[in-house]
């Protein structure tokens, strides 16, 4: 084998290993960032989750005034 075929198989092999490196280090990246998104996704669902049911005291209390100052318009 030649020393051109040497050094040329060596740069397509550092090259091979290198785009490897880069491939690998790109998909753990994603993967990251996709862990981030579910837990911001998780905390999301939560806080609307309170919004709910703050919403549904202001309408119980809602509810009751009009009970008390609107006979009738509650049923």
């Amino acid at each position: 084998m030649s020393t051109d075929t040497k050094v040329l198989l060596s740069a397509i092999i550092g090259s091979a290993v290198a785009v490897i490196a880069i491939v690998v280090t790109l998909v753990g990246d994603v993967r990251a960032d996709l862990r981030d998104m579910r837990t911001d996704m998780r905390s999301m669902d939560e806080r609307l989750r309170n919004v709910e049911v703050a919403f549904g005291k202001v309408d119980q209390r809602l509810l009751t005034i009009e009970r008390v100052v609107l006979p009738g318009a509650g049923d």
